[in-house]
């Protein structure tokens, strides 16, 4: 089973109207967004909706949000939702109100169209929209926006490598058609980030007033965003810390900002799958490191395995120890760790491609890795077992113990492997 999130994702370089100017790397930015859910997160390609350039029509993005996010069957409450908006960000001057609509541009943004003018998405429209998507999914929702809503200072050397266009002939009149039609002025005006929003997490690229850049490698934000994401364990870091690391990244000249409501994690904790690459490992004081694997699977004598912190799929989870094994039986192989630093609740990494170990051949082990659970839970019974998994957990700890058992109780992990 893939994560249950579900994403729309737009990257807008060209535009329609010959009055904004192009940018460059919005599109490929989208394109890096997806192959991060799909490969990292391994969230299904079903479950991604992806518009680039001509296909982000307003009638298009606004469609999209409809039909596959609010009217999506398959998303049951409290699944992760992401909007993924990369391109050009406006503002239309309002009357009688106190500051300008900040809308997002759709490709065919200031153009002619069939009700008037395309004047862009909202952050009115797209916060009724949210609302009601939370109040039938969840508020599990996070808006991401690589854009901005001010215009850069005048003689701004870095022009056209911001995300940001006028808007010369649409007018605030024009926001009130579509399928996510502006609602009529309420008592003020607010912006993407303008409040806290119960229903939906906002990240912007860059704070309130400022501007969002781009360079041949991406935004700025998202370029840091998902170099981050890649380098850190999400399953066990706040998004609060996420954000500081992102902001450090980009440095001082632009920052990025959240605001509305803010979760324990990104996509209030992706339900991360476990990864059949890893296997728990159980430590004895006399034979070292032991593995439910064995020549059956494929395991001989003198194969290194890594050891891991943990198992989960689209969490950093670099090596933190290499065991030798020395001891090979049909279902199970003991090895000891070339350190003795390393903490007791691990995971071996499994080289498939090395050792011709099949789906079906894994699946034995898992079963024969329960089976030997339970042998030992009669003799183990009065010790506790850990149900949780924490990098705090590994500080401190050698593989200098007694045989215990590991990785959640083994069944709360390994259990659905074997559907």
């Amino acid at each position: 089973m893939g994560s249950r999130v579900f994403a729309v994702i737009v990257g807008i370089d060209t535009y329609k109207s010959g009055d904004i100017w192009n940018l460059e790397s919005c599109s490929n930015d989208a394109n890096q967004m997806r192959k991060w859910l799909m490969n990292d997160l391994s969230v299904p390609k079903h479950q991604i909706a992806l518009l680039l350039n001509e296909k982000a029509t307003k009638q298009n993005i606004e469609h999209t949000l409809n039909t596959h996010l609010l009217h999506n069957n398959q998303i049951q409450e409290g699944d992760g939702i992401l909007i993924y908006f990369a391109g050009h960000g406006s503002s239309l001057k309002a009357p009688h109100e106190s500051r300008p609509f900040e809308v997002l541009c759709p490709w065919d943004h200031d153009t002619k169209g069939p009700e008037g003018r395309v004047a862009g998405i909202s952050a009115r429209a797209l916060s009724k929209f949210l609302t009601d998507l939370s109040k039938s999914k969840g508020n599990n929702i996070t808006l991401m926006l690589d854009s901005c809503f001010t215009s850069p200072p005048p003689r701004s050397r870095d022009r056209s490598s911001i995300r940001w266009t006028s808007t010369n002939k649409a007018v605030v009149d024009d926001l009130y058609h579509g399928q996510l039609a502006c609602p009529k002025p309420q008592k003020r005006n607010e912006g993407f980030c303008s409040r806290n929003w119960t229903t939906h997490t906002v990240v912007t690229a860059c704070k309130p007033g400022a501007t969002a850049t781009e360079g041949k490698e991406g935004g700025r934000f998202t370029s840091s965003f998902l170099e981050v994401m890649r380098s850190t364990p999400l399953h066990s870091t706040s998004f609060t810390t996420l954000m500081e690391k992102i902001n450090l990244k980009m440095g001082e000249s632009q920052s990025p900002h959240y605001s509305g409501l803010v979760n324990d994690r990104l996509f209030n904790a992706i339900p991360f799958i476990e990864d059949l690459r890893y296997i728990p490992v159980q430590f004895h004081s006399e034979k070292g490191i032991r593995i439910e694997l064995g020549s059956l699977h494929g395991i001989e004598k003198g194969a290194e395995l890594s050891l891991h912190p943990h198992n989960y799929v689209g969490s950093c989870n670099p090596a933190i120890a290499t065991v030798t094994i020395h001891d090979v039986h049909p279902t199970w192989c003991a090895g000891r760790p070339k350190t003795s630093f390393f903490p007791r609740r691990c995971w071996a990494r499994v080289p498939l491609h090395n050792h011709g170990l099949s789906y079906a051949r894994l699946k034995k082990a898992v079963q024969a890795f329960l089976h030997s659970t339970v042998a030992h839970k009669s003799s183990f019974s009065s010790r506790p077992v850990s149900r949780s998994v924490s990098i705090s957990d590994f500080k401190g700890t050698t593989g200098k113990s007694e045989l215990i058992e590991t990785a959640d109780a083994s069944k709360t992990l390994l259990v659905p492997f074997l559907k």
